[in-house]
Protein backbone atom coordinates (compact mmCIF):
# COMPACT_ATOMS: atom_id res chain seq x y z
CA UNK A 1 0.00 0.00 0.00
CA UNK A 2 2.73 2.15 0.78
CA UNK A 3 4.80 1.15 -2.76
CA UNK A 4 1.41 3.10 -4.58
CA UNK A 5 1.91 6.66 -3.31
CA UNK A 6 5.31 6.89 -3.23
CA UNK A 7 5.22 5.72 -6.77
CA UNK A 8 2.35 8.64 -7.92
CA UNK A 9 4.71 10.93 -6.03
CA UNK A 10 7.72 10.12 -7.90
CA UNK A 11 5.98 10.19 -11.19
CA UNK A 12 4.81 13.68 -10.60
CA UNK A 13 8.09 14.98 -10.14
CA UNK A 14 9.38 13.71 -13.30
CA UNK A 15 6.24 14.92 -15.45
CA UNK A 16 7.52 18.42 -13.47
CA UNK A 17 11.13 17.72 -14.44
CA UNK A 18 10.33 16.80 -18.14
CA UNK A 19 7.73 19.79 -18.29
CA UNK A 20 10.67 22.09 -17.23
CA UNK A 21 13.53 20.33 -19.60
CA UNK A 22 11.19 20.81 -22.60
CA UNK A 23 11.41 24.73 -22.02
CA UNK A 24 15.09 24.25 -21.40
CA UNK A 25 17.44 26.40 -24.01
CA UNK A 26 20.97 27.58 -24.60
CA UNK A 27 21.60 30.40 -24.93
CA UNK A 28 25.22 32.04 -25.99
CA UNK A 29 26.88 35.42 -25.82
CA UNK A 30 30.53 35.39 -26.65
CA UNK A 31 33.18 38.30 -26.87
CA UNK A 32 36.35 36.99 -29.01
CA UNK A 33 39.56 39.80 -29.03
CA UNK A 34 42.58 39.78 -27.73
CA UNK A 35 44.17 40.74 -24.31
CA UNK A 36 47.00 43.40 -25.44
CA UNK A 37 47.87 45.08 -28.88
CA UNK A 38 51.05 47.36 -29.65
CA UNK A 39 49.90 50.94 -29.90
CA UNK A 40 48.18 51.52 -33.00
CA UNK A 41 47.50 48.55 -34.22
CA UNK A 42 44.29 47.42 -36.29
CA UNK A 43 41.99 45.47 -33.55
CA UNK A 44 39.52 42.93 -34.29
CA UNK A 45 36.78 41.84 -32.25
CA UNK A 46 33.74 39.59 -32.78
CA UNK A 47 30.77 39.68 -30.47
CA UNK A 48 28.69 36.63 -31.04
CA UNK A 49 25.24 35.40 -29.76
CA UNK A 50 23.22 32.47 -30.54
CA UNK A 51 19.55 30.65 -28.93
CA UNK A 52 18.78 27.37 -29.59
CA UNK A 53 15.40 27.03 -28.63
CA UNK A 54 13.02 24.72 -30.00
CA UNK A 55 10.39 27.54 -30.35
CA UNK A 56 10.36 30.49 -32.06
CA UNK A 57 12.62 32.68 -29.95
CA UNK A 58 15.01 35.07 -31.37
CA UNK A 59 17.61 37.70 -30.76
CA UNK A 60 15.25 40.60 -30.45
CA UNK A 61 18.06 43.43 -28.63
CA UNK A 62 21.62 42.87 -30.09
CA UNK A 63 23.47 45.06 -27.94
CA UNK A 64 27.53 45.76 -27.42
CA UNK A 65 29.20 48.69 -27.05
CA UNK A 66 33.13 49.69 -27.26
CA UNK A 67 35.28 52.32 -25.79
CA UNK A 68 38.70 53.61 -26.67
CA UNK A 69 38.72 56.38 -23.78
CA UNK A 70 38.82 53.83 -20.61
CA UNK A 71 34.96 53.78 -20.64
CA UNK A 72 34.29 57.66 -20.37
CA UNK A 73 32.12 57.31 -23.90
CA UNK A 74 30.40 54.31 -25.45
CA UNK A 75 30.42 53.64 -29.45
CA UNK A 76 27.14 51.43 -30.26
CA UNK A 77 27.12 48.29 -32.13
CA UNK A 78 23.06 47.81 -31.63
CA UNK A 79 20.65 45.81 -34.11
CA UNK A 80 17.35 44.56 -33.31
CA UNK A 81 15.60 41.09 -34.73
CA UNK A 82 18.76 39.18 -36.29
CA UNK A 83 17.44 35.84 -36.20
CA UNK A 84 18.47 32.83 -33.80
CA UNK A 85 22.27 33.78 -33.95
CA UNK A 86 24.40 36.53 -35.19
CA UNK A 87 27.82 37.81 -35.35
CA UNK A 88 29.02 41.67 -35.15
CA UNK A 89 32.80 42.78 -35.81
CA UNK A 90 34.06 45.64 -34.47
CA UNK A 91 37.42 46.84 -35.90
CA UNK A 92 39.19 49.52 -33.93
CA UNK A 93 42.39 50.93 -33.80
CA UNK A 94 44.51 50.76 -30.30
CA UNK A 95 45.72 54.21 -28.68
CA UNK A 96 48.24 55.24 -27.00
CA UNK A 97 50.47 53.13 -24.85
CA UNK A 98 48.69 52.51 -21.32
CA UNK A 99 45.51 52.77 -22.92
CA UNK A 100 42.32 50.37 -22.81
CA UNK A 101 39.72 48.93 -25.21
CA UNK A 102 36.34 47.93 -23.38
CA UNK A 103 34.06 45.97 -25.05
CA UNK A 104 30.60 45.26 -23.62
CA UNK A 105 27.50 43.28 -24.48
CA UNK A 106 24.14 41.90 -23.62
CA UNK A 107 21.42 40.13 -25.47
CA UNK A 108 17.80 39.89 -25.08
CA UNK A 109 15.95 36.83 -26.36
CA UNK A 110 12.26 37.15 -27.03
CA UNK A 111 9.64 35.40 -28.92
CA UNK A 112 9.40 32.17 -27.54
CA UNK A 113 8.18 30.30 -24.80
CA UNK A 114 10.27 31.35 -22.04
CA UNK A 115 9.27 34.80 -22.65
CA UNK A 116 11.80 38.39 -22.64
CA UNK A 117 14.89 37.14 -20.90
CA UNK A 118 18.37 37.24 -21.21
CA UNK A 119 21.35 35.18 -22.28
CA UNK A 120 21.36 33.17 -18.78
CA UNK A 121 18.08 32.60 -18.93
CA UNK A 122 16.78 35.31 -16.35
CA UNK A 123 13.38 37.25 -16.97
CA UNK A 124 14.20 41.02 -18.05
CA UNK A 125 12.80 43.79 -16.22
CA UNK A 126 12.71 46.31 -18.94
CA UNK A 127 11.53 49.13 -16.60
CA UNK A 128 14.50 49.08 -14.36
CA UNK A 129 17.50 46.14 -15.00
CA UNK A 130 17.61 46.87 -18.54
CA UNK A 131 18.99 50.12 -18.34
CA UNK A 132 21.85 48.85 -15.98
CA UNK A 133 24.60 47.05 -18.06
CA UNK A 134 25.36 45.22 -14.95
CA UNK A 135 21.64 43.48 -14.71
CA UNK A 136 21.09 41.85 -17.07
CA UNK A 137 24.27 40.10 -16.87
CA UNK A 138 26.68 41.66 -19.88
CA UNK A 139 29.74 39.96 -20.95
CA UNK A 140 33.02 42.05 -21.31
CA UNK A 141 36.52 42.63 -22.44
CA UNK A 142 39.28 44.74 -21.67
CA UNK A 143 42.45 45.11 -23.90
CA UNK A 144 45.28 46.26 -22.44
CA UNK A 145 47.67 48.34 -25.24
CA UNK A 146 50.68 47.77 -24.48
CA UNK A 147 54.77 47.87 -26.20
CA UNK A 148 55.37 44.45 -25.46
Amino acid sequence: MIIRPLFSRLLAVLLVLSAGSAFAANRTLTITAPPTVKPGASVHIVVTAATDAADAEQIAFFQSEYSLDGGKTWVPVYAEKVGRSATRPIDVTAGAEGSRILVRARMAFRGGKAGDVDFAGAPIAWGGSWSKWETPPAKSATISVTAR
